[in-house]
């Protein structure tokens, strides 16, 4: 199955994801509780659950003193 790079595209497919030169589409199982937290973060702050997501994982790389 092939995509354009940068193309979303909703899909109920276990495992099927795009992947682009930045961007990668996954699917992440949670508890329900933390998404329901995520959720209600990210309207706060304005955000995209996904951006949310992105900020809070740049800031942990950050603090563990990950390159990037």
């Amino acid at each position: 199955m092939s995509e354009t790079p940068g193309e979303a595209r909703d899909s109920d497919i276990p495992g099927e994801a795009w992947e682009s030169d930045d961007h990668v589409r996954r699917t992440v199982v949670m508890t329900v509780g933390l998404a329901e937290r995520l959720a209600a973060q990210a309207e706060r702050r304005g955000l995209s659950v996904s951006d949310l997501l992105v900020d809070y994982a740049e800031d942990g790389l950050r603090r563990d003193g990950a390159p990037g």
